[in-house]
């Protein structure tokens, strides 16, 4: 991209006009096309490229991109590589796509016709995989430090990942690379393959590098502990009685409550002066932990309401476009716009520190930080702040070195740290992931498969007017997956019957922690017969019902069918034991027969059961 304002931009691709082109050998097979001299239109021959594809040891292919810019006017801006075009024909193979939460959908027989972008640092794994029979191919970005990116797939069901550059823009700054390689790797299996791999690189990076939440002395247990969640926009006053109702209902087990507007203001305003706190919050804080429950008070990790009279003292601290203009975002159309604050800035780790010592000095023992794990980074091109302007790994950095310190002062009260979305870079430094997007049939456990033990995934999203076969089938799914459930609104205390399923469900979980908090999902039970189906209505969102307010329109209600029976292998955290968890989620009785170390096992579940089968 240019640096004079009225210069455009030039688009280099494999097939510009360049001086010479060659192909180098490398020693392990691979090889090197090079492009030398590319032509920018007025500035002949100042760009050369090298792209590389080598093979590793494990026989997979590694991609990188070296770009060698000598422009005097022009700095290099984004790249796209590798681009793998039409990678499989219209419907010919299904699909691991990257899905908000859960990390993956399997969509059966993927079509042309739309496309999709997946950012980084945001819900999404760099992965994608495709699968034919027992063939798949695995594409994905290991890159440990976090550039921001894109995984890209187009109309006709081609694959890229487009990198902005660090120092973006700028001549004779920008950086010569993505500086990450791209894997692409043939395999054999279905998706829990896919996950394996992933798994198999995803655990050498830093966010997992603190090892199982098991054995590590900063991570409080009581995040993964929790089986229920409730979730309200409400008063001191309003937030006690339902967990009074709650300690009743659910007896045997502690319940969490994510509390919207403990703050003297409504939700999405006044973005980050949540102080002064409603009168009574401190009480309610206390009263709670004397009955056991746990209160998750909301802030949000990355705003600042433009309405306030701060704003124009913090704008110098906003992420910018390379307009030199702010990013603003609205959520809803009568709360006021919000700008995403630059995490590389001591102004912004200073004010998020801050205001969680606050809600820690409350008696909170613990703070949810809305959006650090769902909203991709934005691209920031302010160099009065400290980092690279555009592209690089400056957002991760500034984030983990902000919630390290956040990190430090709870876990050393014993308190603990979440955040919307499932974004895994930040599991080191945070505690919990919120996943509320509404679940699909086509839903797979991918993260759960990659990360279960190395962190907690809760919330499992209903609708107040799901029928119980509905509700059952979607929470069962989400418990044997590993999910701490709930993000209920409290109107679901009124209905006896999902309260018995709920007390049924969240002390199985209490009993199995050893899997479901802290062990391994290992793969999915198959079984020797076909098993009936039961159809379910997960009705649209109102939204979450509290925030009707934003004038959200309401989801669709999605219409699914999912087997009877189903189930899933783990391995256990600690004790070295491996178990089938099988569940019927239908209204009859059912036999069932599956596999296991070419042992053929039989077992009958009542309608509604759920049973831990041992595996030798």
């Amino acid at each position: 991209r240019e640096g004079p304002a009225d210069a455009k931009p030039v688009r280099l691709t494999s097939a510009s006009p360049c001086r010479a082109k060659r192909i180098e050998r490398t020693a392990d097979g691979g090889a090197t096309l090079v492009w030398e001299g590319l032509d920018l239109g007025d500035e002949c021959a100042a760009v050369t490229v090298r792209a590389t594809v080598r093979f590793a040891a494990d026989g997979s292919s590694k991609w990188s991109l070296d770009v060698r810019n000598q422009s005097l006017r022009r700095g290099l801006f984004e790249t796209r590589y590798p681009i793998l075009p039409r990678v499989v024909g219209d419907g010919a193979a299904d699909c691991l796509l990257p899905r908000s939460d859960t990390g993956a959908r399997l969509v059966r027989g993927l079509k042309r016709g739309r496309s999709h972008r997946f950012g980084c640092m945001a819900y999404y794994p760099m992965m994608i995989a495709f699968l034919q029979g027992e063939a798949g191919l695995y594409v994905a970005a290991h890159d440990g430090e976090a550039r921001l990116k894109a995984l890209e797939v187009d109309k006709e069901l081609g694959v890229c990942f487009s990198t902005p550059i660090e120092n973006g823009g700028l001549p004779g700054l920008a950086a010569s690379s993505p500086r990450y390689e791209a894997t692409v790797a043939a395999f054999r299996g279905d998706w829990w393959e896919a996950a394996r791999l992933y798994r198999a690189w995803a655990l050498t990076t830093k966010w997992a590098a603190k090892g199982p939440i098991v054995s590590r002395t900063d991570y409080p247990k009581r995040m993964a502990e929790i089986p229920v969640w409730l979730n309200i926009h409400g008063s001191p006053a309003e937030v006690s009685n339902v967990m009074t109702r709650a300690r009743a209902l659910f007896p045997n087990f502690d319940c969490g409550i994510h509390w919207h507007v403990w703050q003297h203001s409504k939700h999405d305003i006044n973005y980050p002066e949540y102080f002064p706190e409603q009168e009574g919050t401190d009480a309610c804080f206390a009263y709670l932990k004397s009955i056991g429950e746990e209160a998750l008070p909301y802030t949000n990790g990355r705003l600042w309401s433009t309405n306030l009279v701060s704003y124009p003292y913090v704008l110098p601290y906003v992420c910018k476009k390379a307009d030199g203009s702010p990013y603003v975002e609205q959520y809803g159309k009568v709360t006021p716009p919000m700008s995403p604050m630059c995490p590389a800035t001591p102004q912004w780790d200073g004010t998020l520190n801050d205001f969680s010592a606050r809600v820690l000095a409350l008696g909170a023992k613990s703070i949810f930080l809305d959006q650090i794990g769902a909203c991709s980074a934005c691209t920031c091109y302010d160099a009065n702040h400290g980092h690279p302007v555009g592209g690089g790994t400056w957002y991760f950095d500034g984030y983990q070195r902000l919630l390290a310190k956040t990190h430090a002062l709870y876990s050393s009260k014993g308190a603990f740290i979440t955040t919307e979305g499932s974004g895994e870079e930040w599991m080191n430094v945070v505690d919990g992931y919120l996943c509320v997007t509404q679940r699909q049939p086509d839903d797979v456990p991918f993260f759960h498969a990659v990360y279960n033990g190395y962190t907690t995934y809760f919330c499992s999203p209903e609708n107040q007017d799901d029928d119980l076969v509905s509700f059952r089938a979607a929470q069962t799914r989400e418990l044997l997956w590993g999910q701490a459930l709930g993000w209920y609104h409290p109107l679901i205390l009124d209905q006896p019957d999902k309260c018995d399923l709920l007390r049924k469900l969240g002390e199985f979980r209490q009993a199995n922690l050893d899997f479901f908090a802290y062990g391994t999902l290992v793969g999915e039970v198959k079984f020797k017969e076909a098993i009936p189906a039961v159809k379910f209505a997960w009705l649209g969102r109102k939204p979450f019902y509290m925030w009707a307010f934003k004038d959200y329109p309401l989801s669709p209600t999605i219409h699914g069918e999912m087997p009877s029976v189903f189930g899933y292998v783990w391995k256990s955290g600690t004790a070295g034991r491996t178990v089938a968890f099988l569940a019927n989620v239908g209204k009859e009785s059912r036999e069932v027969a599956f596999e296991f170390g070419g042992c053929v096992r039989r077992r009958t579940l009542a309608a509604g059961e759920i049973v831990c089968e041992e595996l030798k």
